[in-house]
């Protein structure tokens, strides 16, 4: 960060940008966690070959809920720099 701090309208545009950032690794974390159900449902089946779909899959998922997580706390510094901006009143 710098010395003089940002402008509220700053804040609200970087949060703009993380919620953006992390509604598109919602979307791909559901879109990891149903294609891993699908999955499930070709190996009860009995269909072969999804050992290594599945390994990558999962490793997907554990990388997308790395990246919430940093966004989440992303979030959560511009809601405090927000919040000492605004002397807590954010209404």
């Amino acid at each position: 960060m710098t010395d003089q701090g940002r402008s509220v309208q700053d804040i609200l545009k970087a949060r703009l940008a993380v919620t953006q950032e992390l509604s598109a690794a919602t979307a791909e974390h559901l879109r990891l966690s149903q294609s891993i159900c699908g999955i499930e449902v070709l190996e009860m089946g009995g269909i072969g070959e999804t050992d290594v779909r599945m390994q990558r899959e999962r490793s997907a998922v554990d990388i997308c809920e790395a990246k919430i997580s940093r966004l989440e706390q992303d979030m959560a510094e511009l809601d405090e720099e927000l919040a000492e901006l605004t002397n807590g009143d954010t209404t």
